[in-house]
């Protein structure tokens, strides 16, 4: 699927729930890929308002400022991300701001040098090398796949336990108000789609 069929999916999302989280994330990240930064930078805007809690949202929401040239902007929101990551135990968006903030030359706030677990409702261990494509924890992978096939496969390598009861309801919302039919091809393709920008999977 073309970048330009991505934004049109996720636009019509977006539009059916104006209060979904996802439908924006996804819409402001495909704008990003796009080069319309300010576009972008007020799906993710948006995100951030629905959903505090989102740290990539920050992330991306940074970079895109920085595309519309809006240096400062990115850099204030940025700061704020690290924080929110850092709180929330999102490792991997964490040190990607971090990066971010080193790259423009801006000041680093203080994190914390370890994070707490994500609250998850049963225990896991993890493989030597694990981290959750989404989150960046070293532990709490998934002990199987959760379905059968290749993405299942994917699932159970790349992704942590809290961040897949993450998507669970999100899942649910997506089919309701996209319509989408499991039993149909294009409406398991669509769903798939919205696990993987949610779960962060690109390129897995």
């Amino acid at each position: 699927m073309s970048v330009d069929q991505r934004i049109q999916q996720f636009k019509q999302m977006a539009e059916a729930d104006p209060k979904n989280e996802l439908g924006h994330f996804s819409l402001g990240k495909a704008l990003l890929e796009a080069g319309q930064f300010s576009e972008a930078m007020a799906s993710l805007d948006r995100v951030m308002q629905l959903k505090p809690t989102m740290s990539k949202a920050y992330q991306l929401f940074g970079e895109a400022a920085v595309g519309a040239d809006q240096r400062d902007k990115a850099v204030e929101v940025v700061t704020k991300g690290v924080a929110v990551a850092d709180e929330q135990g999102d490792v991997m968006p964490r040190d990607s701001m971090i990066k971010l903030l080193q790259d423009w030359g801006a000041d680093v706030p203080e994190v914390s040098k370890t994070v707490a677990p994500k609250a998850v409702s049963t225990g896991g261990t993890s493989k030597d090398g694990f981290a959750c494509a989404r989150c960046g924890r070293p532990d709490q992978q998934l002990e199987k796949p959760p379905f059968k096939g290749a993405l299942g496969v994917t699932l159970a390598e790349h992704v942590c336990q809290g961040c897949w009861q993450e998507w669970i309801p999100m899942g649910t919302k997506v089919i309701n108000e996209l319509g989408l039919s499991l039993s149909s091809p294009v409406g398991q393709d669509a769903y798939d789609q919205y696990m993987v920008e949610f779960l962060q999977l690109d390129g897995k």
